[in-house]
Formats: structure tokens, C-alpha cells, sequence
């Protein structure tokens, strides 16, 4: 998550531009969907300003609330199929 706060603190710094930005690295909002539920708590122990940047970028995205609920339920549909084919 260093690498994408660093990479998104372009964007909020105008150094690269968010559209071009998000055309290339969508991976950040899988990322971010990942440790989002987690945040208030990572940022009690880490500090408030902890994955600032990758919250603006990430929540900049229209719906991005249900984009990072929709990749949730992929990986967790990944997940699961991979724990089912190792069962059998």
C-alpha cells in the first residue's frame, strides 16, 4: 500500500493527471478495497494521515463506494473457487 500512496501523491500533487492516472492503475481501487474496512483502524495505530492519498484518489472515482464492494465480492468469488477446487 506504499507504493500506491507514494503513486496517488502524484495525482493529489498534479503531477500526473488523475484520468490518465486511473487509465493505467485501476489496481490501486482493488488495493485500496481490500484495506478500506480496515482504515480507522490502521490509521489508530499508524496515524491519521495514513493512505490519504489513495483514499482521494480511490473515492474521486464516481461510485467508488460500489466499485470497492464490487471487487470485494470478486476476490471473495476467487477466493472461494480456489478453496473449493482444493477441497475436491
Amino acid at each position: 500500500m506504499g507504493y500506491w500512496d507514494m503513486a496517488a501523491s502524484m495525482v493529489t500533487h498534479n503531477a500526473i493527471d488523475r484520468e490518465m492516472f486511473l487509465a493505467a492503475h485501476t489496481e490501486i481501487i482493488g488495493a485500496f478495497s481490500k484495506v478500506h474496512p480496515f482504515l480507522a483502524q490502521i490509521r489508530e495505530r499508524q496515524g491519521p494521515l495514513v493512505l490519504a492519498n489513495v483514499e482521494k484518489v480511490v473515492m474521486s472515482i464516481p461510485d467508488a463506494e460500489g466499485e470497492m464492494a464490487r471487487r470485494r465480492a470478486r476476490l471473495k468469488g476467487l477466493f472461494d473457487a480456489r478453496q473449493t477446487s482444493k477441497s475436491a
